[in-house]
Parts: structure tokens; sequence; C-alpha cells
């Protein structure tokens, strides 16, 4: 067994949305919403403190609202922001994919849709959100500064070793830290700032082999061209030689989570970030689910997983904001 002086962290965040996964202005709607309360019983039996990052369309559903205002309760859980951007006003921008990074707006709209989102949250759960989680992951510079303004603490967008920037010109976040850091305004999200106001938490990425740095050079190596017109990536993922994982129980498999928390553990992190969707709780309104058996699947994989890391290490779980706390 791993052992450490303090606890390890177990933070569980959802993406709490619309039904729609592809992206829409029109037709929104939020049924999954429902399945949280079988969710949070199921956490609530685990001990699991999840964190709801939750977007402007479940928040102005004064049904979803009564949802999550109960399972997101602070006895419970924790209330965060998710930004959907290509569906928050205003408004203003062309909906093109480009567009649905927040990223890649004017400085002055990605505020206004912050401020927008974060109103509507405090009216629907009646307190401010402290946390953040960007839709798609598409934080910027700009984005941080906007959080800093609308009086946010912690952010949950950065996904270590990954590069979106081939998706809809969306963030690298290539280089960034796999353990927690500060965000400055203005400033290369991947760069930490000892005095930045924003602790970023970020979700858990990695390898299944370490150290870290080493598997990433091969994996990049690997990524170029020419070597990727070879399928090189793919063999070598077959094989077991080198493959990116994530703590989500809706891509991996239950040995692949543990084999990248006891990655991460080896490098001295902290904290483990699960997450995972909520239209995922209804079979067919996300890739990952099309039947209810997946549905139950999902359940089952996170339950497995939550009793592995107990074999694995002594940890206790917390919510974003609680986690940011704890650790600073």
């Amino acid at each position: 067994m791993i052992t450490q002086r303090t606890p390890l962290l177990l933070i569980v965040s959802l993406d709490t949305e619309e039904d729609n996964w592809n992206r829409s202005r029109k037709g929104v709607t939020v049924r999954n919403i429902r399945e949280l309360r079988r969710l949070a019983r199921f956490f609530d039996r685990l001990g699991v403190r999840p964190t709801y990052f939750t977007t402007y369309h479940v928040a102005i559903d004064p049904d979803a609202a009564a949802v999550v205002r109960d399972v997101g309760d602070e006895s419970r859980g924790e209330i965060g922001a998710h930004l959907h951007p290509w569906n928050t006003p205003p408004l203003t921008e062309e909906f093109v994919p480009r567009n649905s990074m927040v990223k890649n707006l004017p400085a002055d709209l990605q505020l206004a849709k912050i401020e927008t989102l974060t109103d509507a949250l405090e009216e629907a759960f009646g307190r401010r959100p402290r946390a953040f989680r960007a839709g798609r992951y598409g934080i910027g510079p700009d984005t941080v500064a906007a959080l800093v303004a609308c009086g946010y603490r912690v952010d949950s967008s950065v996904s270590p070793f990954v590069n979106l920037q081939e998706v809809d010109d969306g963030p690298t976040f290539v280089g960034a830290p796999f353990k927690r850091y500060r965000l400055a305004p203005y400033r290369d999200v991947r760069e930490p700032d000892p005095d930045g106001p924003v602790l970023e938490m970020p979700l858990s990425y990695g390898f299944n082999r370490g150290p870290f740095p080493v598997w990433h050079r091969v994996q990049r190596v690997l990524e170029a061209a020419p070597l990727r017109w070879l399928r090189l990536p793919g063999l070598a993922s077959r094989v077991g030689l080198s493959r990116r994982l994530s703590l989500n129980p809706e891509y991996e498999s239950v040995a692949d989570m543990l084999t990248l928390s006891a990655r991460l553990l080896d490098h001295g992190v902290r904290q483990l970030h699960m997450s995972c969707h909520t239209p995922s709780l209804i079979p067919g309104l996300s890739p990952f689910t099309p039947t209810a058996a997946d549905v139950e699947r999902l359940y089952a994989s996170i339950e497995e997983y939550v009793e592995g890391l107990a074999r694995l290490t002594p940890f206790k779980f917390a919510t974003v904001s609680e986690a940011a706390e704890l650790l600073g």
C-alpha cells in the first residue's frame, strides 16, 4: 500500500449540463438532470462529495434547478459554474465551432457571458459559485481575468498533456503542471504564478508509465508527422508502450484509472480528480452510454474505482473548493 502523511484527496466533478451533446442554441432540454437524484443517493452511499459544474440552461430551468439545489446542498457537495459560451447570453458572436472555445471570444464578451452565468447560478441557488470550468476546456488568459472580476477562486479546466489546438482552435495544455498551481490574469494558463489569485485544480491526466515527462515526449514524437501517418501512436497504445490516460469512467477502464492513479501518486500528486458528464446518465444522450446497460456500467465503474483506490492508498473525498482550501 502507498502511504502518505496526510490522506489523498479524491475530487469527483460532473459537467452538469443540457441534454444536447451537439452544441445548440435552439431546442435545449435538461431532462438528464432528473437523474441526479439517483446519482446523489449513490454518492451518499460511497461518501462522495461531488462538485456539480452547472450550465446556464440548467440554472434557468426551475425543475432542473430544484434538483441541483437539493443534490448540491453544501452538506452534500458543491455547485460550481460551467460555461457553455455557445448558448449563454449575450449571444452576439457568430454560431461557429471556433467560438465554442471561450478563449477565442473578445475579452469583454467572455466577461459578459461569465457574469450572466454567475448571476443565474446565484439566483437559482442562493450563493455565488466559487469554482469554474470552461466548456470544452476552452480557457484562456482573458478568461482568467474575467474569473477574477467575477469573484472566482478556483478553476478546473486544465487537462494536462492535452493539445486541443486542432479542435476548433482550442487551448493546448502541453507543459501545464499536473499538480495544483496558481493562475494569473492575462497569462498563459500553463504557466504557474505563485501569487496568482485563482487556484487551478487540474483534471487528472497522465500516462500508464512514468516518469511522465519522458513518456510525454515519446507520445509527442509518435503523434508528429510522419510517424502519425504510420499509425505508431495507436500501435504504441495497443502494445502498452505509451498510453495517455484520464481519470474519467466514460473513457477509461477501472484498471486504467487505477494505473493512472498509482502513477500520479508516484509523482507526488496530493489530489486525484475524476470527472464525467451528466448526459451520460440517460441512455443515448452522450456517446459514452448508448444503452441502459452502459449507464449501469458507468455506475459500477465509479464504485469499483473507489473501492480499488481504497486498497491502494488512504484518501478522503472533497469538493473542488474544499480541496483548494485544504491544499492551498
